[in-house]
């Protein structure tokens, strides 16, 4: 894995493609079949991959809000309205990472 750059563009089309078996946190089910939706980029598109992927979000009905407000920034570049300074500080650095796609 320490060989492997940090934004090797192959490994994130083998992970857009869900081929993740063996890979720690995106080898189940659930989250390979979110892999191709998401299709991330970079470590933070990760974040926000491994962390909707769990019950509380799915049981709370966030799974396809957050990925259509994902695919519509993405199609738009329209950045999203944040309700507070603090919030957009947080929540950021995950959406500007996912800008580089």
């Amino acid at each position: 894995m320490e060989d492997i750059p940090k934004e090797d563009k192959e490994t994130y089309e083998m992970i857009c493609h869900a081929d993740t078996v063996g890979v720690f946190q995106i080898e189940s089910r659930v989250q390979q079949s979110m892999l191709p939706r998401l299709q991330p980029r970079s470590y933070y598109d990760f974040v926000g991959e491994v962390a909707i992927v769990r019950p509380g979000p799915i049981q709370g009905g966030m799974v396809h809000p957050y990925l259509k407000r994902r695919e519509a920034f993405h199609r738009t570049k329209k950045p999203p309205a944040y309700y507070d300074a603090v919030i957009e500080k947080v929540l950021g650095r995950t959406l500007r990472s996912s800008r580089n796609r």
